[in-house]
């Protein structure tokens, strides 16, 4: 199993923003920390403040912070959110060609898999995986 480019850029954001005492984050820091094409990152902050992760303040003293508390936050939230596809081989898809479907054994171990997956990402929250400020490389701002 594989998380997509998306997922993975959402769950950095989140640490991101979950290290930052909640002060606002842009979406430059977030390009210039990472390291990512700012469409990508417009993306990714567009699909987690529509799920309600991120709220968005937009104006010269706008940007990005958690739409609530970290510890409110499952990572398994985040990732079902972000993940288009779960069906994890062709009998699990729409418009199964597979031509053993009917008498497949696979299926229920994966779908066991899949639900033992979110199930371990469920046990923690945004606050358990987020850094420290100075382990993220952040530096309190100017008050």
């Amino acid at each position: 199993m594989r998380l997509n480019d998306s997922t993975d850029i959402a769950l950095r954001i989140m640490i991101h923003a979950a290290s930052t005492g909640g002060h606002r984050i842009t979406i430059d820091q977030i390009v210039a920390h990472y390291h990512l094409p700012r469409s990508t990152v417009m993306k990714v902050v567009n699909a987690l403040t529509q799920g309600g992760f991120l709220s968005a303040q937009r104006g010269r003293s706008g940007g990005l912070t958690l739409a609530r508390d970290a510890g409110d936050i499952p990572v398994s939230a985040l990732v079902e959110h972000m993940e288009t596809d779960f069906a994890l081989a062709e009998c699990m898809r729409p418009g199964n060609a597979c031509t053993i479907t009917r008498h497949c054994r696979l299926i229920s171990p994966l779908e066991e898999a899949r639900r033992a997956f979110l199930a371990a990402l469920a046990r923690y929250s945004v606050a358990d995986i987020a850094l420290a400020p100075a382990e993220f490389g952040l530096t309190a701002p100017d008050t």
